[in-house]
């Protein structure tokens, strides 16, 4: 019997752990939302300009009338313009202490501003002729090759995921996710006016895993019979 102790400390651990991602989650989304305010940590710095005095305490400023300015009647212009929540948003982080701003969220905006500046960089090279090729390829295996992984696991929940990534499957999904990125990276090249080639080799590839997949699954339920 399992002692009710042990439980408790368990499931504080595996919350601990969600809070964690939780945090970690939370923390990324605000670097990037400051990494896209600020361009550069000058800015981040400075002082707001809404909370700088106009004059210095014991100068008092005066208003000369305009006699001929003011036989006429204008309307009065708007003193500011409709501000979006983004410009709300910087005007409250300038206002905020400098110590704060140097301590606490220029780190954080440094993180977000290198996420979002390699973002633009990749972005930029998947333009390129070679380059773009073959990040495109890269990029999009990963993509089907993660996509795949999580399908299985949700489908078969009951399989570890070290079975999942053993030799004989990951080698499968590799190639599986190789043949798919390469054909939406090089199916504009090689088959121009015949797009639908790209669609038939995906789902060849697709379906052959998926058949190779299912006599992995069996294998494994005849190997833990046998066990």
């Amino acid at each position: 019997m399992k002692d009710p102790d042990t439980k408790k400390k368990f499931d504080i651990k595996r919350a601990g752990k969600a809070a964690g991602r939780t945090a970690a989650g939370a923390g990324m989304a605000v670097s990037l939302l400051l990494g896209s305010l600020f361009s550069s940590p000058q800015e981040m710095l400075k002082q707001d300009e809404a909370s700088q005095v106009a004059a210095p305490p014991g100068i008092v400023q005066t208003y000369e009338a305009d006699p001929v300015y003011d036989n006429f009647t204008t309307e009065a212009e708007p003193t500011e313009q409709k501000r979006t929540w983004k410009d709300k948003l910087r005007a409250f982080i300038l206002r905020m202490p400098l110590a704060v701003r140097i301590v606490a969220l220029m780190p954080m905006w440094a993180a977000g501003y290198a996420v979002i500046w390699l973002a633009s960089m990749l972005a930029g090279a998947l333009s390129l002729p070679v380059v773009g090729t073959v990040l495109k390829f890269i990029i999009g295996a990963a993509v089907v090759f993660g996509l795949i992984l999580l399908a299985e696991k949700l489908l078969f929940p009951n399989v570890r995921m070290r079975d999942l990534l053993s030799k004989r499957n990951f080698l499968g999904l590799l190639i599986t996710a190789g043949v798919i990125a390469a054909a939406g990276a090089l199916g504009g090249y090689l088959w121009k006016d015949k797009l639908w080639i790209t669609a038939v080799v995906d789902t060849g590839a697709a379906l052959l895993y998926a058949v190779f997949f299912v006599l992995f699954v069996r294998g494994k339920k005849k190997q833990a019979e046998l066990a």
